[in-house]
């Protein structure tokens, strides 16, 4: 008996399928043959003669109702993950590289992680020693007790040829060729700050800090500052290009960063600390708007209106 229920839903589905074989094709009309016609009328013929029918249909539409959110999600996680690395990162890991310069105007270095892998490196070509030097760039942190190395330039025989540094006690040193100073002068946190540093070989250094000039003792007098220097800006070279530190290495956002090997330095700040250095000077050793450059770890370089974090 139960036989001769389930041919009687097959003999009507195959009588149906026949009439429809034998007539003219209509363009209005549903494709009969549809799959979801066919479950449609064993569903509702046998689900009453045979539950397992009518519970297999039910799955099969979670699952199908299944698949089709995996595949939204899917597509969703796609389109943001694209957008998200488009948006506010312009380059990372050395995407810019060194193969030419870059204006960076409007933009910012950002170094968002503890590490001693993130900096960004600059190997500068002069031909003479240098005996005046200029550094000035601006910088936030949100750290007020921590060693930070935000400018490092060594030599073969200096590791620490011009160094600007800020101590575990939140206020500035400054090396050149080994020789130290360690200053009074507090970093301020949680704010921009445009710091410059100067050195000649007759000894005098100064340091700006927000306009504010402060004289310091003789250093590195009668020295000068060797050839093919390699600079790291957000680490400390214990060695030439090399021998980081994760404890000093620079947590925050750099931008607008220029050096000169010669020229008046207070002419030099003062342009600076008003607005950025006007481009009638042409003896930039690093110049933010022709930036050379490689970039490494998790440094990137930003728009000034995107937001530096993990």
């Amino acid at each position: 008996m139960g036989s001769k229920r389930t041919e009687e839903p097959y003999r009507a589905l195959c009588t149906s399928q026949e009439s429809t074989d034998n007539s003219e094709p209509s363009v209005d009309s549903e494709p009969q043959g549809s799959i979801y016609m066919v479950l449609n009328s064993l569903k509702s013929q046998d689900t009453g003669t045979h539950p397992h029918i009518g519970r297999a249909w039910s799955v099969l539409k979670v699952l199908v109702a299944v698949l089709g959110l995996v595949c939204v999600l899917l597509m969703i996680g796609i389109v943001v993950l694209w957008t998200g690395n488009t948006c506010t990162v312009l380059s990372q890991n050395g995407a810019y590289g060194s193969q030419a310069d870059h204006d960076l105007q409007n933009k910012k270095l950002c170094f968002p992680k503890h590490t001693d892998t993130s900096y960004v490196k600059i190997v500068l070509d002069y031909e003479e020693p240098l005996t005046h030097l200029t550094l000035c760039m601006r910088y936030m942190t949100m750290y007020s007790r921590k060693e930070q190395s935000l400018f490092s330039l060594a030599t073969r025989s200096y590791s620490n040829a011009f160094l600007l540094f800020i101590e575990k006690n939140g206020k500035f040193s400054f090396e050149v060729n080994h020789d130290s100073i360690w200053t009074n002068i507090v970093s301020p946190p949680e704010q921009w700050n445009s710091v410059c540093a100067s050195w000649s070989t007759c000894g005098t250094a100064e340091i700006w800090l927000n306009g504010k000039r402060f004289s310091l003792q003789s250093i590195s007098t009668g020295r000068s500052i060797e050839t093919k220097p390699i600079v790291k800006i957000g680490q400390d070279q214990d060695s030439y290009g090399g021998s980081l530190d994760i404890a000093q290495c620079f947590v925050g956002e750099i931008s607008d960063v220029y050096l000169w090997g010669h020229g008046k330095s207070t002419t030099l700040v003062t342009q600076f600390m008003q607005t950025k250095p006007s481009t009638y000077h042409d003896n930039f050793l690093i110049n933010w708007r022709t930036f050379n450059y490689t970039l490494s770890g998790h440094t990137a370089v930003m728009s000034n209106a995107s937001v530096c974090d993990d």
